[in-house]
């Protein structure tokens, strides 16, 4: 071996070593990079999904796989979303309803609850896959408080309060359904034209307006937890 070559094997040594220094020194930066992106989603008033450059993508390394969670499962709650608002487009309006177009739609309250109950398990079933994906993940402290917040501000939140915007909506269908059964079974004793409505007895007018009482205050219960949804998606 000529001294040439012996010099230029060191030099390579040393080239590689200080590759191997270069990309160990990195991960403090790309922490860095990926914190202040996260930081500027946390800043930012209601749900934003904002998406990489691939400048990004490069400063922030590995990290990007920790993003990539949250991008994954807001993909798949879009199609959920999507699949529900269709599911619910083929029963009618889903506006404030008539009496007699309570009773004339009784059918279509338990397809609501299947489509419901269906798509609220289906979100809960993603979060708890969310949530195991998170757990998995191994982030030095400074970067798990950061991300932990983004988690909860763009996941966590958004999908308690659909579910429980869902389980107000469940239970106003119910009582939808309550006022359609009665009407439909005492029709002997109800006169019923749109929203106007006439008892035989005082009997049956008390357990009719006990009824409407009943599904009045679960519509508000359930537009409440649309608010609080809209509070949580868009910060007003």
């Amino acid at each position: 071996m000529t001294l040439f070559t012996r010099r230029a094997g060191c030099a390579a040594l040393l080239f590689i070593a200080a590759a191997l220094t270069a990309c160990g020194d990195s991960e403090p930066d790309q922490r860095k990079a990926f914190i202040k992106f996260l930081d500027d989603i946390n800043q930012r008033v209601g749900v934003h999904f904002m998406v990489p450059t691939q400048e990004d993508r490069v400063a922030f390394g590995d990290y990007m796989k920790h993003y990539q969670v949250i991008l994954d499962f807001n993909a798949d709650m879009k199609v959920m979303s999507n699949d529900y608002q269709n599911a619910m487009k083929g029963m009618g309006p889903s506006g404030p309803q008539t009496l007699e177009q309570m009773a004339a739609r009784r059918q279509d309250f338990a397809k609501i609850k299947d489509v419901t109950s269906a798509t609220m398990h289906a979100f809960e079933t993603r979060l708890a896959k969310a949530n195991a994906e998170r757990a998995a993940l191994t982030q030095p402290n400074d970067l798990k408080a950061v991300y932990n917040k983004t988690f909860d501000k763009l996941i966590a939140a958004p999908v308690q309060a659909m579910i429980a915007s869902d389980q107000a909506l469940l239970a106003y269908v119910d009582r939808s359904a309550q006022i359609a059964d009665y009407i439909n079974q005492n029709r002997g004793k109800l006169t019923v034209s749109g929203s106007q409505m006439r008892a035989s007895d005082a009997k049956t007018l008390s357990e009719i307006n006990a009824l409407i009482k009943a599904h009045q205050d679960a519509q508000k219960r359930f537009q409440d937890a649309q608010r609080a949804g809209d509070q949580v998606v868009n910060g007003r």
